[in-house]
């Protein structure tokens, strides 16, 4: 099973995603794929924040920090398992930028391709994957060619995994509200 939540930055589409995974769990273990990066201070203080709000829950959370090994998480998966990915957006943006992979669309389309298919067996192999990922498309697309082929591509990866999720949702001001499927209660 799989749980999209897009929404923009810090609308509370995280905390949102974590209760849903919470919900889901029912007594299996939590994997919180953070893919973030501390690359500027206020990215080090939202990472502070995450880790502070997860440690404050009654929840026990395996911890997967970028940079993490896809294939690790998913031979570490068992059945009843639940895995939130904490953002699809940071994710995509460090496989595109860390390389050159931004510079042709066969090489952004195979990226995206392989997070697709990182996530789907995820979900393959556990309860749920529940995946939070930002909307950036509604001040347009840049003229800038590399930021223009990220956002293409992450269009992509949102409709094809909104396409199999069993849940679509997106979160505006704290508020959710449901695209696709029943919120987990």
């Amino acid at each position: 099973m799989m749980v999209f939540v897009s929404g923009a930055v810090r609308s509370g589409k995280s905390e949102a995603a974590e209760a849903c995974a919470i919900r889901l769990s029912r007594g299996g273990r939590l994997h919180y794929i953070a893919t973030a990066q501390a690359t500027d201070e206020e990215m080090a203080e939202r990472i502070r924040r995450h880790r502070e709000r997860r440690a404050a829950q009654a929840a026990c959370w395996t911890v997967w920090e970028a940079l993490f090994s896809s294939q690790e998480i998913a031979a570490s998966l068992r059945p009843d398992d639940v895995v939130l990915l904490d953002c699809l957006t940071a994710w995509l943006a460090y496989e595109l930028f860390s390389g050159e992979s931004w510079k042709t669309d066969a090489a952004a389309q195979a990226v995206a391709c392989r997070i697709f298919d990182e996530v789907r067996a995820w979900a393959a192999a556990c309860r749920a994957v529940v995946i939070v990922s930002n909307e950036l498309f509604s001040g347009g697309v840049p003229d800038d060619f590399g930021t223009f082929r990220y956002m293409k591509m992450l269009g992509w990866l949102h409709q094809q995994l909104v396409a199999e999720a069993a849940v679509a949702a997106v979160v505006e001001c704290g508020l959710l509200r449901v695209k696709k499927g029943r919120w987990p209660q």
